[in-house]
């Protein structure tokens, strides 16, 4: 069976990407930041793991090499985020927003390379964002991290190309899990929240995270086997509006 490894597999999308690519066939390989299990009835491996820390990424790549001893698919789901102005923003978050937004996907790309050179499918899918395009006041950092995701996206492309790795990102709008449940659990006002997604799509309103799962997992298949070096944005037309 065909193997995909998943970061951030414990959250809103990680959880959606990996019921989607268990129901496509594949065996999981899920990382997060305490151990993730596969959907009920799926076969895999669960992962705690660090990924700002390059020993424990190894380690979790060893492990799934000694598992599966090849790759189809590397899914970089996981990302976190920070509300601060850069003013009053310490040091120590900005570090560790480019440390786990972008530094985990250049560790998860360097250890995971290897494993898939040996795989069939030989695809990468990168968690990007319309914030990367789209900068909201008080996210900074959160907003450089996305952009970055997609340059590097476009380097890996050209550097895995060689090895017959296709990389590309996914950049999703609003999504009704994640960041956008702390939103709701925040604001004294989840009616005016809705209210602003509704305005910010032109479908009107924000992604599920089965919607965001579906075009990864197009992405890591077949069907996209000329497809390298891109973004798909899943926004309902966000970046249409702005």
């Amino acid at each position: 069976m065909p193997v995909a490894v998943i970061t951030g597999a414990a959250g809103g999308i990680g959880t959606a990407t990996s019921r989607v690519m268990a129901e496509a066939g594949f065996d999981l390989a899920l990382i997060d930041r305490s151990e993730a299990r596969p959907p009920g009835g799926a076969a895999g491996l669960g992962l705690a793991c660090d990924l700002a820390d390059p020993g424990s990424v190894e380690t979790a790549f060893s492990a799934i090499a000694d598992r599966f001893g090849a790759v189809d698919a590397l899914i970089n789901v996981a990302g976190i985020n920070h509300r601060s102005p850069v003013a009053e923003m310490a040091v120590a978050d900005w570090d560790r927003m480019m440390d786990i937004n972008v530094g985990g996907m250049f560790l998860t790309a360097k250890f995971g390379l290897p494993l898939l050179e040996r795989g069939a499918g030989k695809a990468v899918v990168n968690m990007a964002s319309v914030s990367g395009h789209v900068a909201t006041v008080d996210y900074p950092a959160y907003v450089t991290t996305k952009a970055a995701v997609e340059s590097f996206t476009v380097a890996l492309a050209q550097e895995a190309a060689t090895r017959g790795i296709r990389v590309n990102a996914v950049a999703p709008g609003w999504v009704n899990a994640g960041f956008t449940d702390k939103a709701l659990a925040e604001t004294d006002d989840p009616d005016a929240l809705h209210a602003a997604a509704r305005d910010a799509h032109l479908l009107g309103r924000m992604a599920e995270p089965e919607e965001v799962a579906r075009a990864v997992r197009w992405l890591a298949s077949d069907k996209a086997s000329f497809v390298t070096g891109q973004t798909l944005f899943v926004d309902g037309g966000f970046m249409r509006k702005h």
